[in-house]
């Protein structure tokens, strides 16, 4: 295999999107369309990697921020011809084959790169093109072959002449290009076009003119290297990459009830003998292990689970740590830096934050625990909570093995409950409990007597 470089066009603003955010930093699937991209070009281990920015580049340049990527400013939007010449000057001196790929293509594989490749190589062509044909190609530019099926030019569809509006197949932007042919090609562009823009595919004819070897790989599957424009082609993309997704999980052994409504992104890692029950959201880097079961209508985002675990419907997880045979929920909320060890148990409606549980302890009703630390075994009474914030500071709680908290407490952090202290129901605790001691703190009950009966 030759020295690969990629180029990675990602300057356009995306202006059919109608965001304020520019269109390669909009997710598919959990991931940002130039995330996915990025991906794509590093599993095929190039020797160089350069990305073009434009619009938002502070913003892209820091969220990619990476030593194996050298960004380029494409300062003014001239073209796609335009936009990989801004790249040259980082290539002046590559010898090899010339990848470039579009940053709003995201359902683009390495399978179907490396067969443009490998077709690229073999065929000793100059310039290679992936294509796809479409039932209804308005919009794109076409492939216009010889007699012989050989590749003369892609004409943009503003520029197309009298009967070429028919051809069903399709330029998807994706090029392999001997470098030595390439920039000298780019340096002889014209604008002189209906969109007055240096166009990339103008090379192809350039190639064919002058005798070198140029070739069409056709990709079959069209949702592949569907670009994404607008947000009905953004949901397209997502329903699509989703179902994949479904079909990968099910096939390695997760049982999803109903697949249409598992919204799973693409780092999610699920195992075998798991059942996703409807409406349920897995995202960002969340694995769930085996034998697991999650109820309708739960979300978990960026969250480690261990194996046998049950998560009870419409709870909320969130960059936490799931340890075995932990149950949650329903309605639980565990926020950001929450830790569950092996057995605990939390139930319905209870809220816990940056918290350790821990084994074998459980909080089943209506309670919320917030900057604490949890022994084995506690066990804490419906309708507590533990205040954690003084309106300045957040300060800690410890609560040893053991401790029973009665219902309706309150923990005054900072705090310390010693090992197999009980805490009277009702009680607010504002002092440190030492260990096998009785703690409560109530307000006198007083009596009245009536002195007058109220009247029926």
């Amino acid at each position: 295999m030759k020295s690969l470089a990629v180029i990675i066009l990602a300057a356009g603003k995306g202006t059919r999107m109608k965001s304020d955010l520019v269109k390669i930093l909009h997710p598919v699937a959990g991931k940002p369309m130039l995330g996915s991209t990025l991906d794509l070009a590093r599993s095929l281990g190039p020797d160089r990697l350069v990305v073009v920015v434009g619009s938002q580049r502070d913003i892209v340049r820091e969220k990619f921020n990476a030593k194996d990527i050298l960004f380029v400013d494409q300062e003014e939007q001239l073209g796609t011809g335009h936009a990989v010449l801004t790249a040259g000057p980082a290539l002046k001196d590559f010898k090899g084959t010339v990848l470039i790929l579009c940053a709003d293509v995201p359902l683009l594989t390495a399978g179907t790169v490396k067969n443009l490749i490998k077709s690229h190589e073999e065929g000793l062509n100059t310039l290679s093109v992936l294509t796809t044909c479409l039932d209804h190609p308005k919009g794109y530019g076409r492939v216009v072959r010889g007699k012989n099926g050989q590749l003369l030019r892609i004409v943009e569809e503003k520029d197309l002449n009298a009967g070429e509006e028919a051809i069903r197949e399709i330029n998807t932007g994706i090029y392999c290009i001997d470098a030595k042919f390439l920039f000298p090609a780019l340096l002889g562009l014209s604008d002189q076009n209906a969109q007055r823009e240096y166009y990339l595919t103008d090379v192809v004819e350039r190639a064919s003119s002058q005798g070198e070897r140029a070739s069409a790989c056709l990709a079959e599957d069209s949702l592949e290297v569907m670009g994404i424009n607008t947000r009905l082609d953004l949901a397209k993309a997502n329903q699509h990459l989703r179902q994949k997704i479904a079909e990968r999980h099910m096939l390695e052994g997760v049982t999803l009830i109903d697949p249409q409504t598992a919204y799973i992104d693409r780092e999610v890692e699920i195992g075998r003998d798991t059942v996703i029950y409807p409406n349920c959201y897995l995202l960002g880097k969340t694995s769930l292990g085996k034998n697991c079961l999650v109820e309708p209508g739960c979300k978990i985002t960026d969250t480690r689970v261990g194996n046998f675990v049950t998560i009870k419907a419409s709870s909320v997880v969130s960059e936490s740590l799931i340890e075995d045979r932990v149950e949650v929920g329903p309605f639980a909320h565990l926020r950001p830096q929450t830790v569950l060890r092996e057995g605990s148990r939390i139930g319905n409606f209870v809220e816990v934050k940056k918290s350790v549980i821990g084994k074998g302890a459980k909080a089943n009703h209506l309670t919320y625990l917030g900057d604490a630390t949890l022994g084995e075994k506690v066990n804490v009474g419906a309708g507590t909570i533990i205040c954690n914030y003084d309106g300045l500071r957040k300060h800690p709680t410890i609560i040893e093995d053991g401790v029973f908290i009665g219902s309706n407490t309150e923990l005054v952090a900072p705090i310390k409950i010693g090992r197999d202290a009980i805490i009277g129901a009702g009680s607010t605790i504002t002092k440190e409990v030492p260990p096998d001691h009785l703690a409560f703190s109530r307000a006198r009950q007083v009596h009245y007597k009536r002195r007058n009966k109220r009247k029926d």
